[in-house]
C-alpha cells in the first residue's frame, strides 16, 4: 500500500471514536505502514461555520505536520465531513486546483447537497436532546447546520465554486479522485418509521454525489424562457450506492459488510487516474445491482427507487432573492384533463422543502423511477415547468413568464439524471407600474 497519510473525519454530533474500527481495519488491509488520523472537530457550536472548520483544519493538519504539498494525504469522511473537506479545498487550491494536497477522497454517505434532517438538528427537540453538553450548553451548531439543510445558500455556493468553476477543477481524477458511497437502506428498529425513500434514513443519495449540473432559465420576457444547461467541467465522480443505512456504511464490523464493500474501499485509497475511468463504471454497476436487488427482493422495494433532486434558486435581475414564488409541471397543450400535472404534483413529486435560511431556496425531490414508468405508459406527455411570483405591492411587481420550459422530455430528456442533483438558477424580472418614477417637462 502507498504511505500517504489518511485523515478520517467525522460528521454533524459524532466525533473521531466512531472511526476506530474503521481505522483498525485500514490496518489489517495493509496500511499499518501509513500514519492515520482520526479528525475532531467542534460541529455543535452554533458560532463555528464551515469555513471556520476549514480554516482551522489547515491549522491541524500543520501542528500534525502532515504535508500540504500536492498529493500529500488521503482523505475519509462521512457526512458533514464532505463539505469539511471540500471548504478545506477551496481554501487551500481555488484557482490552482493542481496543487490539492488531497491525492484520494472517500466520502461516505456525505452530505453534499444538505440532509432533510438538518432542519430537525436546529429544533427545539434537538437543542433538548443534543444541547446538554456543558461545551456546546444548550447548542447545536446552528451555523453548520444551516449549511447542511436542504438548497442551502452554502451549499450552492461551494457547488458553483468547486464543481462549476471551469477555473477549479480539483475534482478531475488527474487532481484529485473522489468516490463517494452512500446507501439506500433504512435504520433498523423503530428509526425505520421515519425512513424516507432514496436516502439511508439521513442523507439522500441524490444529495450525496458531486455530480451535478446547472440549469440557467432567463424569464425576461415577454418571449420565451432562455435556457441554458452548464454542465459538470470534470468528469464523472464515482458513486456506489450499497444497502447501508447512514451509519452502517463505514463501519467494517457490520455483518451487512462484505467483499464488495471492502474492495470499494481499498480500490478508493489506492487506485490511480488511470484507472479511474474503470473505477466510476464499477461503482456504476454496484449501484444498478443494488436498486434491481432491493425491488425485486426486499419487502420494501418502494425503498429501493431512484430519485433526483432540484435544487431552485429564484432571484431578480438585481440578484436580489424572490422569497414568494410557485413552480409547476404540466402539460401545455393536448392534456384537458392536466393528467400530466395530476401525474406529477401527486405522485412523481414527492417532496417540496424551502430553506429556512433563505427561502427563494427549495428543494423537490422526485421519484424517477416513478416518472420513467409514467412515461413509458404515456409517451407522448411533453412536460413543461413554469415559473410564477407574487407581486410586492400593487406598484412593484415581476414578469411572470406566459410559458414554460420543457422538462424531462423532448429535447429536455436530458435533465433526467438519477442519483444527482441538478441546480436550477432563474431570473425573474422585478417591473415597477409608470407612477413610480416619471419626468415632468419644465415650463
Amino acid at each position: 500500500m502507498k504511505p500517504n497519510p489518511v485523515v478520517i473525519l467525522h460528521g454533524w454530533s459524532d466525533n473521531s471514536a466512531s472511526f476506530k474500527p474503521l481505522a483498525a481495519w485500514l490496518r489489517g488491509q495493509g496500511f499499518q505502514v501509513t500514519p492515520i488520523f482520526l479528525g475532531d472537530y467542534l460541529s455543535m457550536n452554533d458560532e463555528v461555520t464551515l469555513k471556520d472548520l476549514g480554516y482551522a483544519f489547515i491549522r491541524a493538519l500543520r501542528d500534525r505536520q502532515v504535508p500540504q504539498t500536492p498529493h500529500a494525504f488521503d482523505v475519509i469522511v462521512h457526512s458533514t465531513g464532505g463539505l469539511v473537506i471540500r471548504e478545506y479545498l477551496r481554501q487551500a487550491c481555488e484557482g490552482t486546483p493542481e496543487m490539492t494536497p488531497v491525492q484520494n477522497l472517500l466520502m461516505f454517505s456525505p452530505a453534499n447537497f444538505g440532509s432533510p434532517l438538518a432542519a430537525l438538528g436546529k429544533s427545539i427537540l434537538a437543542h433538548l436532546i443534543n444541547g446538554w453538553n456543558w461545551e456546546h450548553l444548550g447548542q447545536t451548531g446552528q451555523a453548520i447546520l444551516n449549511g447542511l439543510e436542504l438548497a442551502s445558500p452554502y451549499s450552492w455556493d461551494l457547488a458553483t465554486s468547486d464543481l462549476l468553476n471551469p477555473m477549479n477543477v480539483v475534482y478531475d481524477p488527474k487532481n484529485t479522485l473522489v468516490t463517494v458511497i452512500g446507501g439506500t437502506a433504512a435504520y433498523p428498529g423503530f428509526r425505520s418509521a421515519l425512513h424516507e425513500n432514496g436516502s439511508d434514513g439521513t442523507v439522500r443519495v441524490s444529495t450525496a454525489t458531486l455530480n451535478t449540473a446547472l440549469l440557467r432559465l432567463d424569464c425576461r420576457g415577454p418571449g420565451p424562457i432562455i435556457s441554458q444547461l452548464v454542465d459538470k467541467v470534470t468528469p464523472m465522480v464515482a458513486l456506489a450506492v450499497l444497502d447501508r443505512d447512514h451509519s452502517a456504511v463505514h463501519d467494517p464490523a457490520d455483518p451487512r459488510q462484505t467483499d464488495q464493500w471492502a474492495q470499494l474501499v481499498i480500490n478508493a485509497l489506492t487506485m490511480d487516474p488511470t484507472k479511474y475511468a474503470d473505477h466510476v463504471a464499477q461503482c456504476d454497476q454496484v449501484t444498478q445491482q443494488t436498486f434491481a436487488n432491493g425491488i425485486a427482493n426486499s419487502p420494501h422495494p418502494e425503498r429501493y427507487s431512484q430519485f433526483q433532486t432540484l435544487v431552485v434558486r429564484v432571484h431578480d435581475q438585481f440578484g436580489d432573492p424572490v422569497p414568494d414564488y410557485m413552480l409547476e409541471f404540466y402539460q401545455e397543450a393536448g392534456d384537458d384533463a392536466d393528467n400530466v400535472f395530476s401525474a406529477i404534483h401527486g405522485d412523481i413529486l414527492e417532496k417540496v422543502t424551502t430553506n429556512s435560511v433563505d427561502p427563494s431556496y427549495r428543494s423537490f425531490l422526485f421519484n424517477i423511477t416513478s416518472l420513467r414508468a409514467y412515461l413509458a405508459q404515456n409517451p407522448n406527455a411533453a412536460i413543461e415547468m413554469s415559473v410564477s411570483a407574487a407581486s410586492v405591492s400593487e406598484r412593484i411587481m415581476y414578469r411572470n413568464p406566459a410559458g414554460g420550459v420543457p422538462m424531462f422530455t423532448g429535447a429536455a430528456q436530458n435533465l433526467i439524471r438519477p442519483n444527482t442533483p441538478l441546480l436550477v438558477d432563474i431570473v425573474l424580472y422585478r417591473d415597477s407600474v409608470p407612477g413610480v418614477f416619471y419626468l415632468t417637462p419644465a415650463p
